[in-house]
């Protein structure tokens, strides 16, 4: 019984770390971007993290396929990410309308794919897209929350265009590929955000960011997903903009409004229902 125990949370110890990883990388992104570009920093985490998933991986998977996978999963999200975090009034709210992925995953599969929404994930498309403009407020306040939103609508265009044309890849090594492709993607638009002030803290910072939410957040993600299924590791990581708030409150010191905490929840709400509909489908 022991030996049972102790398995069943072994399986579930790599998931725990991608969400550790994952929610703390919201406010570390706010410490680094203090010192250089959204660019800028982009660039560095991909290069560590490419590099790594090179070498855990032992070699990539590349060709135009995988290069357009790269631009719509790594390069163009990445510029998103950081930026919505940047301006954003609290990081882990970025971390929450990012996560909105799911729900823009199941309006495009249900209009691409012809899959059946269903009335528990319609429920759930409502609550979190409500939740969403809750939590994003006025536009000239909030812009940081709009940019987190559209990452997320850009993710889940990625991750349909990744079912669609590279299903069947070496996870490692595609993500390789598409974290070192999308530096020199990146590269020409540093003088546009040519901004970077030499710091310790801000340097050290970034290559954590690489390190952790990049390589190591990537390779547990994928181990999860062997052992405990895409479904179970989709909905534990949910996780992930809620420890956000609690990263950030430690880290940063930033505690969320109430406007904030509402739609935030509301997003999340909406979110575990789109997946649980997964379950019927």
């Amino acid at each position: 019984m022991d030996n049972n125990i102790g398995f069943a949370l072994r399986q579930y110890l790599p998931i725990l770390g991608v969400v550790l990883v994952w929610s703390s990388a919201y406010p570390l992104i706010k410490i680094a971007l203090m010192y250089m570009s959204p660019i800028i920093l982009a660039i560095i985490r991909l290069t560590i993290g490419g590099l790594i998933l090179l070498i855990y991986g032992k070699g990539l998977i590349y060709g135009i396929k995988e290069f357009i996978g790269a631009l719509l999963n790594v390069a163009i999200f990445m510029i998103f990410l950081n930026l919505g975090v940047l301006l954003s009034t609290n990081p882990a709210l970025s971390a929450t309308l990012i996560y909105t992925q799911p729900v823009f995953v199941a309006i495009f599969n249900y209009f691409l794919f012809k899959e059946r929404i269903g009335k528990l994930r319609f429920l759930g498309i409502i609550i979190a897209i409500s939740g969403a403009i809750y939590a994003s407020g006025n536009i000239s306040i909030n812009i940081g929350a709009l940019i987190s939103l559209l990452g997320g609508f850009l993710w889940a265009i990625g991750t349909v265009y990744y079912r669609k044309y590279l299903l069947d890849k070496d996870v490692i090594k595609l993500n390789s590929f598409f974290a070192l492709v999308s530096v020199p993607v990146l590269l020409p638009l540093v003088p546009y955000q040519n901004y970077f002030r030499f710091s310790l803290l801000g340097i050290f910072t970034a290559i954590i960011i690489g390190l952790t939410a990049q390589a190591m957040g990537f390779i547990l993600w994928f181990t999860s997903v062997k052992t405990l299924g895409a479904f179970k590791s989709s909905s534990l990581s949910l996780l992930v903009p809620a420890l956000s708030y609690f990263f950030s409150y430690l880290i940063l010191g930033d505690i969320p409004t109430i406007t904030e905490i509402l739609g935030s929840s509301l997003v999340l709400i909406g979110v575990i229902l789109t997946n649980l509909a997964s379950i019927k489908h």
